[in-house]
């Protein structure tokens, strides 16, 4: 029965009991469902197989990344384009033996006019050198010119000595060759062509050497020839221009 809303204080405390009481009668007539159990099931699989293949995805980019970063540190950091690495030169053992200092070039002697092997005569390459600039011509020789003509040095006299091409005796408008010889060191000018090709002692034999060749810049028409030979023996002079033409000869003297 329920009981009168002005029943009073104690009908009011009665009233709250049948409440609690009608709440905890209803809640035990509810009969409550299966557990989803199967959903659940199924809900974590899903949940394992995204977290599977997460977890795949980056062991993938993960062995990715170490591949390229190796190929990377692999390479050469300053590729040539087109061009091969140059190969790695063995050592050389400390205790090889180093080169001296080259000493001055000495034209060769040969048995001929020193002709090519097709008889054409090989010209010699004239080197320009300045005013006053010395040239080691042989061991204890230096040679160097200047306007006024040739100077040289060297052997048992020290002194320096000249040969000018300004004092008349020689006559530049036509081609010759002088010729001043100190043991096996021979030395003159040549004078009379802007064309020299060669100069060539010959000795008695027939045997031909290749003197080096001197001018100052701009080709004045004169220069000076040196070389070395053996000592003794009559020796003649040939001058020829760069066509192999002879130009001025002297005799063995």
């Amino acid at each position: 029965m329920t009981p009168a809303p002005d029943a009073g204080p104690d009908a009011a405390g009665a009233w709250d009991d049948l409440l609690r009481a009608e709440f905890a009668r209803a809640a035990h007539d509810v009969t409550p469902g299966p557990a989803p159990v199967a959903a659940v099931v199924r809900a974590g699989r899903a949940r394992r197989r995204r977290r599977t293949v997460a977890l795949s995805v980056l062991a993938v980019l993960g062995v990715a990344f170490a591949v390229a970063a190796g190929t990377s540190l692999g390479r050469d950091p300053h590729p040539a384009a087109g061009l091969a690495a140059p190969p790695v030169r063995p050592a050389t053992s400390a205790f090889a033996p180093t080169a001296g200092p080259p000493s001055p070039a000495v034209p060769r002697t040969s048995a001929s006019s020193s002709s090519s092997s097709s008889g054409r005569q090989i010209p010699t390459p004239v080197r320009t050198v300045a005013p006053g600039e010395r040239v080691a011509a042989a061991p204890g020789w230096k040679v160097w010119l200047t306007a006024g003509g040739k100077h040289w040095q060297g052997g048992e006299d020290p002194l320096e000595q000249f040969r000018s091409v300004t004092d008349g005796n020689i006559d530049l408008a036509r081609p010759g060759i002088s010729h001043q010889g100190e043991g096996a060191f021979h030395s003159g000018l040549y004078y009379g062509t802007r064309d020299a090709g060669r100069v060539e002692l010959v000795d008695d034999r027939g045997r031909a050497t290749a003197a080096a060749l001197l001018e100052l810049p701009g080709r004045p028409g004169w220069g000076v020839w040196y070389t070395v030979t053996r000592e003794g023996g009559a020796l003649g002079l040939r001058l020829y221009d760069r066509a192999g033409r002879l130009l001025s000869e002297l005799p063995p003297l």
